[in-house]
C-alpha cells in the first residue's frame, strides 16, 4: 500500500512540473538574404508589459528555444534585439509551439562611451596605482613611475619608501624574485608592461602569522598585463660616445609567469651612470658589510648626480630564477657579479678646532682608483602555508676589492689598500600553526667571515715605528680577522580573543680572532714591538628570553609591548700583553608599539623604548693599528658602554580617491656614553685615544611629508619639510668642549604633463645647518638645490629633452657658490628601436666645491667632474 501512495506522489509531481513547464521554439533570419541571427537576444513578455517570462540566445543556426515555467496568458509578446538588426516583436497565443522571424538588418552608430579607471584605488590594506594613469611619454622603467606615485618615495639610492618608511618586500606577481635587490627590476621592467602597483600596507608576508601579528611595514608588488605574462623579453642596448671614449651597453632578459620567474642581466657602463647601484640588497644589507679596520684617504662624494662626478669602468652580471614547486614552494636562486672600477680627486683643507688662533689646517691634493670585484650568490627555498612556514637561505658573499690613493699634503704619499673577505651564512626558519590560535616557531642563523686586509703607505710619515730616528720608506699594516657566529631561538605563541603573547628564548655565540702587525716593507718580516701588534681572541656566550605581548583594550587601542632580556658572557684573551678577562653583562631592551587608527584614513603611531650596548672586538685592540696613511688608533682594553632611549610619534594620513597622503613624524632620543675619544695631533699626523667621561646627547626632531596627484593641472607633487637639534660633547686635544648642531631642510618635487606634447620636471631641496663648538657659533651653511627637466614631444615617436642642474652651497673664503650643470637629449621610437642621443655637462663644468661641518671641525672641499660628453645609444627588442 506504501509504494503505492508513493508512486502516485510521485506521477502527480511529474506532471505538474509537465504541465507547469513547455517550449516555444523558433528562428530567427534576415528577410532579404534568408541568414540567420546568431546571438541575438530573445524575451518572452505578457502582452503590453515588461515583465519578462524567459530569455535564451539564439544559435549559430537562427534557432532559439524559450523554455516556460509558469502559466501563461492566452497571449504573449516575443521580442527579438540584436547590435546589427533592427528590434522586431511579434504577439502570438501562448499555445503556439513554433515561430519564425524575418527581420531586417540595420547598421547602428555607437556613442563615444570613455570609461576612466580611478588613478589609486583602495581595497582593504591594498592601495592600487593604475601604471597607465601616471606614465608619460618619457618614462621607459618602472622605477621612472614609482618616482612619481603619491605615498611612494623613491631615494637617490634607489630604496623605495612607502609614507616614509623603507618597504619589507618587493614582489612581482606576488613573488619575490630578487631577494631584496629590487633595483633590478625597478632599472629594467619597462613600464608599459605593469599594469598597476600594489602596496600592501601593514603586509605580514608569513601567511600562518595573519592575524596574530600586524606588522607596521609596507610591501610593493607589481601587477603586469596579461600580454606580458608568459612572454619572453630579451632587451639590448649598444652606446658609444666621446670625451673620453664612453661605452654603455646591456643585455636584459625576463620571463614572468605564476609559476617561475627568470631575470638575466648583463651591464657595462663607463658613462657615470653608477649602474652598481642595481645590486644593492636594501633587506639585509649591513648585515654582510666587511668591517672596515683602515682606509685610503681619498676625496668624499659630493651630493650631486652620479652622472656629473663618477669616473667608473663598471660590469655588472646578475642571473635571477624562482620556480614553484607544487602549490606553495618557491626555490629561488640568485648570483651576481660586479666589476667596477672607480676614479675620484679632489683638493680638501680641513680645519680642526682646538682653540682660537691654534686650529690645525690639513691640505690635501688627492687622488685615487677603487676597483671593485664581488660575486654574491643566493638560494632560497621556502614554503609559505595558512599552517606552516618554512624558509632555508644559503649567502655566499666573496670580495676582491682594492683601493690605491695618491696624497700630495706637502709629500707626495702613495697608498694601497687589499680588502679581500669572504662571508657564508645559512639562515633557517620553520613555524607551525597546530591551530587557530597556536603557533611554534625555531630559527636558526650561521654565519662565517674572513678578511685579510692589508694597507701600504709610501713613504711613511710615522718615524718612530721601527725604535729609530730614520724614517720608513714603506710602512704595511696587515689585519686578519675571523668571525663564527651561531643563534638559534625557539618561541611559542598564543592568541585569543582580545590578544596574542609570543615568549620566545635564544642562544647565541661568537667567536672573534683578530691578528695585526706592522711590517717596514712587504717582504720583510714585521715590527717586533708589541705596542704595534694584536693578536687576541675573544668569545661570547648569550642567552636571550624575550616575551611580547599584544592587548586589545578597544577596537582600536591595541599596544604591543616586548620585554627583551638578555644575558651575555664576554671572555676574552690578549695573547701579546698576556691578559684577558671573563665578565657577564645584564641587557635590556624594553620596546611599546602602538598602532592607532584614528579614522578609516588616519592612523597615529606611537614608539618608545630603550636599550643598552656593550662595545665589541674594536675596544679590545691595545695595540696600534694605521687606519690611514696619517692616523693611528689604540684602545686602552676597556669596554665602551652606552644606552639609547626614543619616543616617536607618527600621524599618517591617506585618501586614495583624492590621491592625497600625508605622513609626519616627532621623536626624541637620548644616548648615554661612557667614553669620549679624542684625536691628537701631531701636524697633520693624529692618534685615536679615549677617556673614561660618561656624558648624555639628546636630540629631538620633526618631519612632515606631503604628496598628490593635482589633475586639474595634470601634475604630481612631492613636498616635505624636517628639523633637527641635537646636543652633545666632544674631545679635541685633550679639551672637552660643549657641541650642538641644528638642521632646517625641506624638499619639493612636482610633474607636470601639458596637453600631450609636454612634460616638465622640477626637484628642489633645501638644508640649513647651525654649529655651534665650545660656545662659538659658526657661520651658518646653506646648502640649495633645485632641478628643471623639459620633454617636448612633437610627435608620438620623437622626445626633445633639456634639463638644467643647479647646486648653492655657502662658503667661507671662496666666492664661488654656485655650480650649473646642463643637459641635452633626444629620443626617436622606431617600432622597437629606441635611437637616443645625449649631451651631458654642456656648460663644461670642471669642479663642484662643498663644505661642511662636524664636530671635529670645518671640511672644505673641491671636487673634479666629469667633462662635457655626448653619446649614442641605441635601445631595442631582440624577442
Amino acid at each position: 500500500m506504501k509504494r503505492i501512495i508513493l508512486l502516485l506522489l510521485a506521477s502527480f509531481f511529474i506532471f505538474q512540473i509537465t504541465l507547469g513547464q513547455s517550449v516555444i521554439r523558433g528562428r530567427v533570419v534576415i528577410e532579404s538574404s534568408r541568414e540567420p541571427v546568431d546571438a541575438a537576444t530573445v524575451t518572452l513578455h505578457p502582452k503590453g508589459s515588461t515583465k519578462i517570462f524567459a530569455h535564451t540566445l539564439t544559435g549559430q543556426d537562427g534557432t532559439f528555444a524559450l523554455q516556460i515555467r509558469h502559466a501563461l496568458p492566452d497571449t504573449v509578446t516575443i521580442n527579438v534585439r540584436s547590435m546589427n538588426i533592427k528590434t522586431h516583436s511579434k504577439t502570438i497565443v501562448s499555445s503556439i509551439s513554433y515561430v519564425e522571424f524575418l527581420v531586417k538588418e540595420e547598421i547602428r552608430e555607437l556613442k563615444e562611451v570613455i570609461v576612466k579607471m580611478p588613478k589609486v584605488k583602495q581595497l582593504g590594506d591594498t592601495i592600487s596605482y593604475h601604471v597607465g594613469s601616471f606614465i608619460d611619454g618619457t618614462d621607459r622603467s618602472i622605477g621612472d613611475v614609482l618616482k612619481k606615485l603619491p605615498g611612494v618615495q623613491v631615494l637617490s639610492s634607489g630604496e623605495i619608501l612607502y609614507q616614509n618608511k623603507p618597504i619589507s618586500q618587493f614582489y612581482i606577481e606576488g613573488m619575490d624574485l630578487l631577494q631584496g635587490k629590487y633595483g633590478i627590476a625597478t632599472k629594467n621592467i619597462d613600464a608599459k608592461d605593469v599594469a598597476s602597483v600594489e602596496v600592501l600596507e601593514n603586509h605580514q608576508h608569513i601567511k600562518a602569522l595573519k592575524g596574530m601579528a600586524l606588522p607596521d611595514v609596507a610591501a610593493i608588488n607589481l601587477k603586469l598585463k596579461q600580454s606580458s605574462l608568459g612572454a619572453f623579453f630579451l632587451n639590448a642596448q649598444i652606446g658609444a660616445g666621446v670625451s673620453p671614449l664612453l661605452l654603455s651597453n646591456e643585455l636584459v632578459g625576463m620571463r614572468f609567469t605564476r609559476k617561475q620567474q627568470n631575470m638575466l642581466v648583463y651591464k657595462g657602463d663607463n658613462s657615470g651612470r653608477d649602474i652598481a647601484q642595481e645590486l644593492v640588497s636594501f633587506y639585509d644589507f649591513m648585515n654582510n658589510m666587511p668591517e672596515q679596520f683602515m682606509s685610503v684617504v681619498s676625496a668624499v662624494a659630493p651630493a650631486i648626480s652620479n652622472q656629473h662626478y663618477l669616473f667608473n669602468d663598471a660590469h655588472l652580471g646578475s642571473f635571477n630564477d624562482l620556480r614553484t614547486m607544487g602549490k606553495d614552494y618557491t626555490l629561488t636562486t640568485n648570483i651576481n657579479y660586479l666589476n667596477d672600477k672607480q676614479r675620484k680627486s679632489s683638493y680638501s683643507e680641513r680645519e680642526i678646532y682646538i682653540k682660537e688662533g691654534e686650529n690645525i689646517q690639513i691640505v690635501e691634493d688627492m687622488s685615487s682608483k677603487y676597483h671593485k670585484q664581488e660575486l654574491d650568490g643566493t638560494m632560497t627555498i621556502e614554503g609559505n602555508k595558512e599552517d606552516y612556514y618554512l624558509n632555508n637561505k644559503l649567502k655566499l658573499i666573496a670580495r676582491w676589492n682594492n683601493e690605491v690613493g695618491d696624497v700630495r699634503s706637502g709629500d707626495f704619499i702613495s697608498q694601497r689598500l687589499d680588502m679581500p673577505s669572504l662571508n657564508l651564512s645559512n639562515s633557517f626558519e620553520y613555524l607551525i600553526k597546530k591551530n587557530r590560535k597556536q603557533r611554534y616557531n625555531i630559527k636558526s642563523d650561521i654565519i662565517y667571515a674572513q678578511q685579510n686586509h692589508q694597507l701600504s703607505v709610501t713613504p711613511s710619515i710615522f718615524p718612530l715605528l721601527s725604535g729609530d730616528a730614520q724614517a720608513i720608506n714603506t710602512l704595511v699594516q696587515s689585519v686578519q680577522y675571523r668571525k663564527f657566529s651561531t643563534d638559534t631561538t625557539l618561541r611559542t605563541g598564543t592568541e585569543w580573543d582580545r590578544g596574542f603573547v609570543w615568549v620566545g628564548a635564544s642562544i647565541f655565540t661568537n667567536h672573534y680572532a683578530i691578528n695585526s702587525a706592522f711590517q717596514d716593507d712587504p717582504h720583510t718580516t714585521s715590527l717586533t714591538v708589541d705596542a704595534f701588534r694584536n693578536e687576541l681572541t675573544r668569545g661570547e656566550i648569550g642567552v636571550s628570553f624575550s616575551p611580547r605581548i599584544g592587548l586589545e583594550i578597544t577596537r582600536k587601542l591595541k599596544p604591543e609591548l616586548t620585554l627583551p632580556v638578555t644575558y651575555l658572557w664576554v671572555s676574552k684573551e690578549d695573547k701579546i700583553r698576556q691578559n684577558g678577562g671573563k665578565r657577564g653583562y645584564w641587557l635590556f631592551s624594553p620596546s611599546l608599539y602602538l598602532n592607532y587608527p584614528i579614522t578609516n584614513r588616519m592612523d597615529m603611531v606611537a614608539r618608545m623604548g630603550y636599550g643598552n650596548q656593550i662595545g665589541g672586538i674594536r675596544d679590545d685592540l691595545m695595540g696600534y693599528i694605521m687606519t690611514s696613511y696619517r692616523n693611528l688608533s689604540r684602545n686602552d682594553g676597556e669596554e665602551s658602554r652606552s644606552s639609547n632611549a626614543y619616543t616617536s610619534l607618527r600621524l599618517d594620513y591617506k585618501n586614495p580617491f583624492t590621491t592625497l597622503f600625508l605622513s609626519g613624524e616627532l621623536f626624541l632620543r637620548s644616548i648615554w656614553r661612557n667614553r669620549l675619544y679624542d684625536a691628537q695631533y701631531n701636524g697633520i699626523v693624529s692618534s685615536i685615544t679615549s677617556i673614561v667621561h660618561p656624558y648624555v646627547s639628546p636630540s629631538y626632531g620633526v618631519s612632515l611629508s606631503l604628496s598628490k596627484s593635482i589633475d586639474i593641472i595634470r601634475s604630481e607633487i612631492h613636498i616635505g619639510a624636517r628639523y633637527d637639534k641635537s646636543k652633545s660633547i666632544v674631545l679635541n686635544q685633550g679639551v672637552i668642549s660643549p657641541f650642538d648642531l641644528e638642521n632646517i631642510g625641506g624638499y619639493g618635487s612636482i610633474s607636470t604633463k601639458i596637453k600631450r606634447f609636454m612634460v616638465i620636471r622640477y626637484n628642489t631641496s633645501y638644508t640649513l645647518s647651525n654649529a655651534n663648538v665650545g660656545g662659538m657659533k659658526q657661520e651658518p651653511m646653506h646648502y640649495f638645490t633645485q632641478s628643471l627637466r623639459a620633454s617636448i614631444m612633437p610627435t608620438t615617436a620623437l622626445v626633445l629633452s633639456t634639463e638644467l642642474n643647479h647646486y648653492y652651497k655657502s662658503t667661507r673664503e671662496h666666492s664661488e657658490r654656485s655650480s650649473w650643470f646642463g643637459n641635452l637629449g633626444v629620443k626617436y621610437k622606431f617600432k622597437n628601436v629606441d635611437l637616443m642621443l645625449d649631451w651631458t655637462n654642456i656648460f663644461n663644468t670642471k669642479q663642484f666645491i662643498t663644505q661642511t661641518y662636524d664636530d671635529a671641525g670645518r671640511y672644505y672641499t673641491q671636487y673634479q667632474i666629469r667633462p662635457s660628453e655626448i653619446m649614442l645609444r641605441l635601445r631595442f627588442k631582440l624577442l
